[in-house]
């Protein structure tokens, strides 16, 4: 577990609220190496780019008013481009209270996916640090290059107090600011797509002596892998019971799509020594 992990986080493996805990029996090791919320909630942050951003309406004083933008990061702070005409620029100007609501997208329940909101004060950046902002911004929007260096368009900066993570149905918690700033994105952010996708092409009968040896989904027909991060992988597993989630961990951390393979490797020589 990271050491990033905090005190106030709920069981991330505990069956949801109202269900049956006989049927919704954990079929792997809980206490296998999982991220922090902290670290989830960064590396969702990372990996997204788009947001709503609320503001204080300044036309309906006291109202709260969600905008569409994007945003890139500082330092763990969301950084926008924005211009003077934009409501949610008035409003800040006004009040720089802001939050900004960042979620994945994907099939099936979207309630299921995971969200963050980022909870503090958005204030206009500096001239002297818009040289800074502009390289940080192109580099995760380059199409901004077109009115990036137009006279009407400023930087803000929302600087983070606190977070409100949730990944998905019983897994959530609030983050605080010290945390959050302390926490990095997964290293295998970059890469996770292209190994799921492999995983699942190529060595998906591995998968499933994985699932059948080292857990307890023994009935196994089928496997998919659903995420990877720096300490271990995801899959959904097909048993008896339907779809199951299974967790399994890595011996090392890996920060490099080499150092996940041989540590996926490693997994399945331990699991085909078990048949």
């Amino acid at each position: 577990m990271s050491e990033h992990s905090e005190n106030t986080e709920p069981p991330r493996h505990a069956p949801p609220k109202g269900t049956s805990s006989q049927r919704q029996e954990l079929l792997y090791d809980p206490n296998v190496p999982t991220s922090s919320h902290a670290e989830l909630a960064r590396t969702m942050a990372e990996k997204i780019g788009t947001a709503t951003l609320c503001t204080i309406a300044a036309e309906y004083s006291g109202h709260p008013y969600g905008s569409f933008v994007t945003y890139a990061l500082d330092d763990g702070n969301p950084i926008f481009l924005i211009s003077a005409l934009a409501e949610h620029t008035k409003n800040l100007e006004l009040d720089s209270k802001a939050s900004l609501l960042i979620a994945e997208g994907g099939d099936g329940n979207p309630l299921a996916l995971g969200r963050i909101t980022l909870i503090g004060n958005c204030t206009k950046v500096p001239e002297s640090e818009r040289p800074r902002m502009k390289e940080i911004f192109l580099s995760k929007h380059e199409s901004a290059k077109f009115y990036v260096d137009f006279g009407d368009f400023s930087f803000f900066r929302l600087e983070v107090d606190s977070v409100r993570y949730i990944g998905g149905f019983g897994r959530m918690s609030w983050v605080d600011q010290s945390s959050w700033s302390t926490a990095e994105p997964d290293p295998l952010l970059d890469f996770s797509e292209d190994i799921i996708e492999h995983m699942n092409d190529d060595h998906a009968d591995a998968m499933l002596i994985l699932c059948q040896k080292m857990s307890k989904a023994v009935d196994s027909t089928e496997v998919v892998m659903t995420g990877i991060d720096r300490y271990g992988f995801e899959m959904s597993a097909m048993t008896g019971e339907g779809h199951r989630p299974i967790r399994l961990g890595f011996e090392n951390e890996a920060h490099t799509s080499d150092e996940a393979r041989v540590e996926i490797v490693s997994l399945v020589k331990k699991a085909r020594s078990l048949e």
